[in-house]
């Protein structure tokens, strides 16, 4: 995600504790993504079958980019009652 979009969809007043969060899911999303990658590439012998995995995440990410685009909308109501009205 982009910090610009980021910074339009996260409340003004909070802005140091969402960008704190999103440096940390950064740094843990570079760890897991070459995680995912080495095991599945030792365990098959095949790279590509690794590298192919991370299509899951992307599908993942679509997925919850998809929620809060419905809950904009609202159409969401699921996930408004999951994470609050704020959004949190």
């Amino acid at each position: 995600m982009s910090r610009s979009y980021f910074a339009k969809i996260i409340p003004p007043e909070k802005s140091g504790e969402y960008f704190g969060l999103m440096d940390i899911c950064g740094k843990g999303a570079s760890f897991l993504g070459t995680t995912v990658i080495s095991l599945i590439s030792q365990v098959t012998g095949k790279v590509n079958i690794g590298v192919g995995a991370i299509s899951v995440f992307f599908v993942l990410g679509m997925i919850v980019f998809r929620m809060a685009t419905a809950e904009e909308k609202g159409e969401g109501k699921k996930v408004r009652m999951r994470f609050g009205e704020d959004g949190v």
